[in-house]
């Protein structure tokens, strides 16, 4: 009889939290009869095609945001019927305890927990609020040190947001494909033909979930004034997200229609970043993107924030910007092309092979077994 697994993560279509485990998972449960547990809302059926297509049979839980109590309820009730032999959780925060508490308590399985990021996933804009997250989400911490039996954290600053100060954790950076992300000229040609943008156009880019903390409306901001000097420039917004309808309205009211392009997230990025001249990221945090692990494979410009981590920056093509004065964006985004020659885009960089796929396949497995 197989060992039974379960994988616990959001499981939505566009998530880099996702974006690890189908990268990863695969390869670390082969031997394994899987079970997904997606705590995310996911409209489309893209995860379910995913996790059919790999054997994983996938639940959703009630959204805790929504209804905590229900949500508690249900792993409560699934780990009291269900039995496994690991238990990996992937994990924004802290203050969503109590599932490792129960899986703790009433299976026998060996409790994972690995941390995905560097701040809450959501928050409150009431103060009140947000003070007992703040204080739930440290106690949370101490729960996830006692009830966890193996922790990981994609970087350093993820591992403390989680962890707090305990040491014995796993930093295992978020492993990718490399080679699916090298620069291919023919896919820049094809995604630049199909959607009307002259070879000697500079196409910005953005990747991401479109909500608040990604900032893709600060994306348009310094794309907008960018435009105005230099007209042969066009923006693609990359993504989902609650955030949509307020982008569309803001790129009608600049008159940007026909010089932004809006696509859904997709299976192809690859190419996107092939056509993509500069890639702007202005998240407010992260806890490894890989977005910009991507991008650097495709040997694209990136201008990011400074709310990433330093395990990200890794090649010459990516530099951070203080703040988020747009001035000093549109300054820097300027400069890339002004008076500089084309650079050849065909290698990926050697610095980058500590993003492997392979390096953490082999890093999750180890924690698992041993």
């Amino acid at each position: 009889m197989m060992k039974k697994f379960l994988i616990v993560g959001d499981f939505l279509t566009g998530s880099g939290l996702t974006g690890v485990i189908f990268n990863i998972f695969p390869e670390v449960t082969k031997n394994y009869e899987v079970t997904a547990v997606g705590y995310g809302s996911e409209k489309t059926n893209k995860i379910i095609d995913k996790c059919n297509k790999l054997h994983w049979k996938l639940i959703r839980t009630p959204m805790v945001t929504k209804n905590p109590i229900k949500h508690w309820k249900f792993w409560h009730s699934f780990f009291k019927k269900n039995n496994f032999d690991i238990i990996y959780f992937n994990y924004s925060s802290s203050w969503n305890f109590l599932p490792v508490y129960f899986a703790k308590k009433y299976t026998k399985g060996k409790v994972i927990v690995h941390s995905h990021n560097t701040y809450y996933g959501h928050t409150f804009s009431n103060k009140v609020l947000m003070k007992c997250l703040n204080k739930l989400n440290d106690y949370g911490r101490k729960m996830m040190r006692k009830y966890s039996d193996g922790k990981v954290a994609t970087s350093k600053m993820a591992a403390e947001w989680m962890f707090g100060s305990d040491k014995k954790v796993l930093i295992s950076k978020n492993g990718v494909d490399l080679n699916k992300f090298k620069y291919d000229g023919i896919a820049r040609k094809n995604i630049r033909n199909k959607y009307n943008i002259a070879t000697d156009d500079i196409l910005v880019g953005f990747a991401g979930v479109l909500q608040d903390r990604k900032d893709p409306l600060f994306v348009l901001k310094v794309f907008n004034s960018y435009h105005q000097l230099n007209k042969k420039s066009k923006l693609v917004i990359i993504g989902n997200g609650y955030l949509k309808d307020k982008i569309k309205n803001e790129i009608s009211k600049l008159k940007l229609v026909n010089d932004v392009i809006l696509i859904n997230y997709t299976d192809v990025i690859q190419q996107w970043y092939s056509a993509m001249d500069v890639l702007l990221f202005p998240s407010e945090y992260e806890g490894l993107p890989l977005v910009l692990i991507e991008a650097q494979a495709s040997n694209l410009k990136i201008l990011t924030s400074s709310n990433i981590p330093d395990e990200v920056f890794v090649t010459q093509n990516i530099s951070k910007i203080n703040n988020k004065d747009c001035n000093l964006w549109l300054k820097k985004l300027n400069s890339i092309f002004c008076n500089s020659k084309p650079e050849s885009r065909a290698l990926i960089d050697p610095n980058l092979i500590v993003f492997s796929k392979d390096n953490q396949i082999k890093q999750i497995s180890n924690v698992i077994t041993r």
